[in-house]
């Protein structure tokens, strides 16, 4: 049987403690064991040294048989909100942080970084200096940057550099326009809004076209894939009969869409065989949400209540990953 491989994991290097700017996280270490992350002022979230502390997540990984972890921000770290300058001296903090865990132990980690999406020549210039001088997979962005959609022609310098790099790009939500009106119900953000999020984004990402637009990049969708799987057989049938939609996208929505990756963040046998339906098995890797109180734990445990032989099991456990690392390599 492979050992895991946890594809979706939160780090952030205590480098970052203390910095300030306009728009960006601040997090400050009161202990060892314990920090607090403020957002525009208020407190956010309370995280222990797991968040900082790699020799801790290795223990953590050799207690749960855990083969490797792969790093990348915390999402409300994005700080799309800061001036471009302060967004990529905070993104820098980020990846060099990543990148020293994954050069001390690149059996156990691989990382995606940060980049300042909020001004796209800066975010380009970070992604090319993550990949080529730090050697990181790619990056782990949000669903909206600065108020631009990620289907935003703006932004079309940045997927062609991803293209370009054989970049993973790793979405995960974190807030997005409407969200405010959610904060009525703790904790309702992350719980409902961010698979609907995931899913309309992915929509819209899909239907632009970009996955055939962009053939050596990799884009893994959060909690596997949040609503799109659901939204597929509708969009086929809208497909059916809109022009507009066929001319950037030749073949179905639900063809397509089994070109992205996903993680297996489900908490559901049910639901994770559902998306495999759609998604392709192949296309699945573990997700756990390391460190935080939400995370599936141990990670992958999910995969002993579906139906799925041991071969596929192994391929979602580590195999996917293999795959995909060899690509971005250019090995494959």
């Amino acid at each position: 049987m492979e050992q895991v491989v946890d594809f979706h994991t939160h780090y952030m290097p205590d480098t970052i403690a203390n910095f300030e700017a306009d728009g960006a996280t601040r997090l400050t270490i009161e202990t060892p064991t314990c920090g607090q992350l403020y957002e525009k002022g208020k407190h956010y979230r309370t995280i222990d040294e797991r968040c900082w502390d790699a020799q801790r997540r290795v223990n953590d990984m050799d207690e749960r048989g855990i083969a490797r972890q792969v790093i990348s921000p915390i999402p409300v770290t994005n700080s799309y909100a800061s001036a471009p300058d302060a967004g990529l001296a905070f993104a820098r903090l980020h990846n060099d942080g990543i990148a020293e865990v994954v050069r001390a132990r690149p059996d156990r980690f691989s990382g995606l970084g940060a980049i300042p999406l909020q001004d796209v020549d800066a975010a380009c210039g970070e992604l090319a200096h993550l990949r080529n001088d730090l050697g990181l997979l790619g990056v782990e962005i949000g669903t909206v940057a600065a108020g631009r959609e990620l289907d935003d022609p703006v932004l079309l310098p940045f997927w062609e550099q991803c293209n370009a790099l054989r970049a993973v790009i790793f979405i995960h939500p974190e807030t997005a326009p409407g969200f405010e009106r959610h904060r009525n119900v703790v904790q309702f953000g992350a719980a409902g809004a961010y698979p609907t999020e995931t899913g309309l984004v992915a929509a819209k990402l899909l239907l632009g076209g970009y996955l055939a637009r962009f053939p050596e990049l990799t884009i893994v969708l959060a909690h596997c894939g949040g609503t799109l799987p659901w939204m597929l057989p509708r969009l086929d049938r809208f497909w059916g009969g809109t022009k507009a939609w066929q001319e950037k996208l030749p073949e179905k929505p639900s063809v397509a869409a089994r070109g992205f990756f996903c993680d297996t963040l489900t908490f559901d046998a049910d639901n994770l065989e559902f998306a495999a339906k759609r998604m392709g098995t192949d296309h699945l890797m573990v997700g756990s949400d390391y460190p935080f109180g939400v995370m599936e734990d141990p990670p992958g445990a999910v995969l002993s209540d579906t139906g799925f032989d041991e071969a596929t099991k192994d391929r979602i456990r580590a195999q996917t990953f293999r795959r995909l690392a060899d690509h971005v390599a250019g090995a494959a």
